[in-house]
């Protein structure tokens, strides 16, 4: 403290070792309570957000689960697939009952032609009113860019096929053995 010239102390700034003014712990309580006001405010706001992603992530998960049910029963009404394995080698696979999977050397463009026209057909056809033979060997002409004959039949090759495509029970149904 210093002293003034009447011989009385002088109020100067407060020591650091007294105790601070009623007004002081008022100011800083109100800051405090302000600054919690803030980072309530801010918390509750990341709350919402975590909760908007939360709910996010759930759709998405669902919307996976959904759309991999969809493929997964596409997949399995298809006959085969076409797939290479690690020596490229292509591969049908057909997806009936227990799964077989064959391996060709190759794939040849007629063989594929085959197999579209087969799922095509095939995979999804009525058991009282199979698809006609004409009608798949036409559709193999067309594929494979083959002529019909002048009568305006599919070509000879299309209608071999087309008979190769009929499943074995249809054969059987309607009394065509060979």
């Amino acid at each position: 403290m210093s002293e003034s010239t009447d011989g009385r102390p002088v109020q100067g700034a407060q020591d650091q070792t007294s105790t601070p003014e009623p007004e002081y712990w008022q100011r800083r309580s109100e800051e405090l309570q302000a600054l919690i006001a803030r980072l309530t405010v801010r918390l509750r706001g990341r709350e919402r957000r975590i909760a908007r992603l939360e709910l996010a992530i759930s759709r998405t998960v669902v919307m996976h689960h959904v759309w991999a049910s969809h493929l997964e029963r596409r997949l399995e009404r298809l006959p085969f697939t076409v797939t290479t394995v690690a020596d490229e080698t292509p591969a049908v696979a057909a997806v009936h009952g227990c799964g077989v999977t064959v391996r060709l050397p190759h794939l040849t463009r007629t063989l594929e032609a085959l197999f579209e026209v087969m799922q095509e057909y095939w995979s999804e056809w009525e058991p009282d009113r199979p698809p006609k033979s004409s009608t798949v060997a036409r559709a193999l002409d067309e594929k494979l860019g083959l002529k019909g004959q002048a009568n305006g039949e599919a070509s000879r090759s299309a209608q071999t096929f087309a008979a190769a495509l009929r499943p074995d029970s249809v054969n059987e149904s309607d009394g065509r053995h060979h």
